[in-house]
């Protein structure tokens, strides 16, 4: 279900078209509201070298108008007048601009209102690869963050996982969506195959034995197998 703001933001871009004048360039009305509370209009312009869609232009003339941040953004088709969700590129553009934004979709049970970042569940942030950007993240069960603060699991085995030496971030997802995140320098990268491991391998990663590496390699990546190839990633935690 949407707040009483979400269904007048789908009745103002729907009301565009009582006004509009509608041709093959023009089909699609867009509705933004700002943390103020103030709506933005805008309306696609197609056209064979790319013409924006309605979100985007929405967006511009918010910026013309100098709005807050905008928070909900909303897109209606001219035909039946329904609401359809953003294209790819609106998505990334809207994930771009405004990360905490809403959108209204027609989902099965009717119109509702997502986190922008919920239909772009992996998306490309520039942020994370500029040159000062944050070290990468390398992700670890949370249930070896007491092992690495100890300094008893001082290596990870990675399948299909890349990473080169250099600063990481540990991050341990947490049940309750909260994560944990420890600063560390990958000191070395090698590979191995699953039945190369050793008992050394196995004192590395913090497991008592090499039955017990094992075992656990088999809860992360079920299916491995004696020749899978294995990244050994060494690494030690900051100060």
């Amino acid at each position: 279900m949407l707040s009483d703001a979400e269904l007048e933001l789908v009745r103002r871009a729907s009301a565009v078209f009582d006004s509009a004048k509608l041709t093959a360039n023009h089909q699609v009305s867009a509705a933004a509201c700002d943390a103020r509370g103030e709506v933005f209009i805008g309306m696609n312009v197609s056209h064979f070298t790319g013409g924006p869609c309605a979100e985007p232009v929405a967006i511009g003339q918010a910026a013309a108008a100098g709005a807050a941040e905008l928070t909900t953004m909303v897109a209606v088709l001219a035909r039946g007048r329904r609401v359809i969700p953003p294209c790819g590129r609106c998505r990334q553009q809207l994930y771009d601009y405004f990360p905490r934004a809403r959108v209204i979709v027609h989902g099965k049970n009717g119109l509702e209102s997502v986190p922008i970042t919920e239909l772009l569940p992996l998306p490309y942030d520039f942020q994370n690869y500029a040159p000062d950007a944050p070290p990468p993240a390398l992700y670890l069960h949370e249930t070896y963050l007491p092992l690495v603060r100890s300094g008893a699991k001082r290596s990870t085995l990675r399948v299909h996982d890349p990473a080169m030496p250099g600063p990481v971030r540990l991050v341990f997802d947490h049940a309750d969506g909260s994560a944990t995140t420890l600063r560390a320098e990958v000191t070395g990268v090698s590979q191995k195959a699953v039945g190369e491991l050793t008992d050394e391998d196995a004192t590395l990663d913090g497991f008592p034995d090499l039955a017990e590496l094992r075992r656990r390699l088999e809860v992360h990546y079920p299916g491995i197998e004696e020749s899978t190839e294995l990244d050994v990633v060494r690494f030690e935690l900051e100060g």
